[in-house]
């Protein structure tokens, strides 16, 4: 454990460096955005003495190195800078688009897992509908979750009044009761989320099919049957519990995938979360914002790579004792 630990140590500083290196290597000033507004164009050109003033207060005056270093420096102590772009600190920004990002990612993983093992137990009774699911769900894994957000746009937000195209809440929307409030987030999150867990539920399923037709052919099984066992039970006690380690653990792996979905829908619906804001920061130029989000992404995927492992082990420790 303690190895991998550190490999996702070195694996987290690679990518930090990388994160810190690669928005500097983009054409473009930052500076050259200053006269602009979220979603806007510059409409001013900004002087040669204040651009000199912005570059000195931003550090971007300073060599790599020391840009590198006071990086590190103030991110240790919680501090992700100062947003050339918002003018405002970089953690407020996070600390009001994540909570967008986390419902929408966290509602499609949730669904994504209860709908996967549920077609996946179906499948593994009824042939029949696992020839149709396996085809269907085959397709939809290889289509990105953007490009469903897009069609989802067009036959279904397009045609239904009551599903909102875009946005989080209805702007300038006045409620009566939360309940009504959390109504009208619901309705702008249905699509979202739909867009995500249509990709997102494949993976869930190949995992739980292959982990229940393997299970199906254990000598237990057999034996549970053969003492006359309630076919529910069985399928609670024997099949499903010992299927859920690995769905577990492909539930954490699709973490990463479900990162990077989510930041790309949400600007396909302009939903406002953190995809948005770096969807503003590539296009700004705004280094402290692109880091901001990366690192805050990165520290999620991994920590997601080191619970399946752990889930991984644990499931290992299990079969080995068994045997």
């Amino acid at each position: 454990m303690l190895k991998k630990i550190a490999l996702l140590l070195c694996s987290f500083a690679a990518i930090y460096l990388l994160n810190f290196t690669i928005p500097r290597l983009m054409p473009g000033d930052p500076l050259d955005y200053e006269g602009a507004s979220a979603g806007e164009e510059s409409t001013a050109e900004a002087s040669a003495e204040y651009k000199a003033y912005l570059r000195s207060y931003y550090g971007l005056d300073k060599p790599f190195a020391a840009q590198l270093a006071g990086a590190v420096g103030r991110n240790l102590r919680g501090d992700l800078g100062y947003s050339v772009h918002y003018r405002r600190p970089v953690t407020e920004i996070l600390a009001q688009r994540l909570p967008w990002t986390a419902l929408i990612m966290g509602a499609s993983l949730g669904l994504s897992l209860v709908l996967g093992v549920a077609l996946a137990l179906v499948c593994v009774r009824h042939r029949g509908a696992d020839r149709a699911i396996y085809g269907l769900l085959s397709g939809l894994a290889e289509t990105p979750s953007f490009l469903v957000g897009v069609l989802l746009l067009f036959f279904v937000a397009a045609r239904v009044d009551w599903i909102p195209l875009s946005g989080a809440v209805t702007p300038f929307g006045s409620y009566p009761t939360e309940w009504a409030r959390a109504l009208d987030i619901l309705r702008h999150a249905l699509l979202p989320v739909a867009a995500l867990t249509a990709v997102t539920a494949p993976e869930l399923y190949f995992t739980a099919r292959a982990s229940f037709l393997a299970i199906l052919e254990r000598p237990y099984l057999l034996n549970a049957r053969a003492k006359g066992l309630p076919e529910g039970r069985v399928a609670r006690r024997y099949i499903l519990a010992n299927a859920l380690p690995p769905i577990a653990a492909r539930f954490f792996l699709s973490v990463g995938g479900a990162v990077s979905g989510t930041l790309l829908v949400e600007n396909v619906f302009a939903y406002p979360g953190l995809g948005t804001v770096m969807r503003e920061a590539v296009k700004y130029r705004d280094y402290p914002m692109i880091q901001g989000v990366f690192l805050l992404s990165t520290a999620l995927v991994l920590l997601s790579l080191l619970a399946a492992d752990v889930l991984n082990g644990l499931t290992d420790r299990r079969r080995g004792g068994r045997l």
